[in-house]
C-alpha cells in the first residue's frame, strides 16, 4: 500500500473537499483525485461519498482511516527513530509550558541548557494546556509542563507528576496592604490582580480561596504571560501579583515586592510533564527532558507554603 496514497486521502478527510485538501498538501486537485481513486480501486471499496462541492467519508472509510491513523504515525515514529539512530546529534528541540509555570521554570532551564548543550536548538511555546495539548498531538513539539489538574489522563500520553510548587500574593514595597496587621482575603479586592493567563479551573479555585459569592470572579486587572512585565507594573501600581514564590523570588530579594501577609489556604500548583505514548524523545529532549526535572526537584524541595 502506497503510504503517500494513505495521506493524500487523509487530508481529503480532515478537509472535506478535494480542493482544499490539495492546496494543504501542495499538489494539483486532478493528481490528488486520481490517487484517491486508485487507492480505492486497490481497497475495492469508496471512501468518500462525493457531493457537487463537498466530500462526505463513508462508512467503510471511517473504519479504513481510524487504522489509516495509527499506521502512519507508527511509520512517522519508525522514520523518527531511524533518523534519531543515523545522525545521533541533539538538534532542534521544541517543548511548551504551561504560563502559570513559565517564570519559574523557563529561565532557569533555557540557562542551564544554554551552558551545558549550547549545540541544541531550542523551540519554546508558553499557552494554554489545551492549546499545548493539541500541538503536542500534532507531533510538533515534544513535550510540555502544565498543571496536572488541566490534564484530562488518555491512552496516547505519558502524565508524569514532578512536583508541587507553592505560590503567594504579592505587592509592592510600601503598599498600604502591608500597614495593617488584621488582613482578610476581602481587603486585597479593592485593588485589583494581576496574574498569569489563568485557566477556569484555577479561576474557580481561587473564588472559593477568597469566598466569592456564585457569579463573582476574582478581579484579575491584568493578565500577561511576561512575568517581567507583571512585576515592572505592579512593583509601580497598586495591583497585586498573583505568582509561584520561585517566579518572584529574584523581585523579592531585590526589593521590589513583598509578599501579602493574608491568611489563605497554600497556594499550590502540581506540576507535570506530558508527552506522547510511543513516541521516542530525541536526545536533545532527553537532556532538555533531565534538566527540567533537575530543576523542579530543587523547586520542590525549597518552595514551602508561606503564611
Amino acid at each position: 500500500m502506497d503510504f503517500k496514497r494513505l495521506r493524500y486521502a487523509l487530508a481529503v478527510a480532515d478537509e472535506g473537499n478535494f480542493v482544499r485538501a490539495a492546496e494543504r498538501i501542495s499538489i494539483s486537485q486532478p493528481a490528488l483525485s486520481r490517487a484517491v481513486q486508485a487507492l480505492e480501486e486497490e481497497l475495492g471499496f469508496l471512501l468518500f461519498d462525493r457531493g457537487n462541492r463537498n466530500v462526505a467519508v463513508t462508512v467503510a472509510g471511517a473504519a479504513f482511516f481510524n487504522h489509516a491513523r495509527r499506521m502512519l504515525f507508527d511509520v512517522r515514529n519508525m522514520e523518527h527513530d531511524l533518523a534519531l539512530l543515523r545522525n545521533g546529534d541533539s538538534g532542534h528541540v521544541a517543548f511548551g509550558v504551561g504560563p502559570l509555570h513559565s517564570g519559574a521554570l523557563l529561565p532557569r532551564v533555557l540557562r542551564q541548557v544554554r551552558a551545558g548543550q549550547p549545540g541544541i536548538r531550542l523551540s519554546v511555546t508558553i499557552n494554554t494546556s489545551s492549546y499545548l495539548l493539541d500541538h503536542l498531538r500534532a507531533e510538533e513539539m515534544e513535550f510540555f509542563m502544565s498543571d496536572v489538574r488541566l490534564i484530562e489522563p488518555a491512552e496516547d500520553l505519558i502524565i508524569t507528576h514532578e512536583c508541587r510548587q507553592y505560590g503567594g500574593i504579592y505587592c509592592r514595597p510600601g503598599h498600604p496592604l502591608l500597614r495593617r496587621s488584621d488582613l482578610a482575603p476581602t481587603d486585597l479586592l479593592p485593588y485589583g490582580m494581576a496574574a498569569p493567563t489563568m485557566p477556569e479551573v484555577l479561576m474557580v479555585q481561587m473564588n472559593r480561596l477568597f469566598r466569592l459569592p456564585p457569579g463573582r470572579n476574582l478581579p484579575i486587572m491584568l493578565s500577561c504571560d511576561s512575568v517581567h512585565t507583571l512585576v515592572d507594573v505592579v512593583a509601580e501600581s497598586d495591583l497585586l501579583l498573583i505568582s509561584s514564590h520561585a517566579a518572584l523570588a529574584e523581585a523579592a530579594e531585590l526589593g521590589r515586592l513583598e509578599q501579602v501577609p493574608v491568611p489563605l489556604p497554600p497556594l499550590w500548583a502540581d506540576i507535570a510533564t506530558i508527552r506522547l505514548r510511543g513516541r521516542t524523545l530525541s536526545p536533545g529532549a532527553q537532556r532538555v527532558l533531565q534538566t527540567v526535572r533537575a530543576i523542579l526537584s530543587q523547586l520542590a524541595g525549597t518552595e514551602m507554603p508561606r503564611q
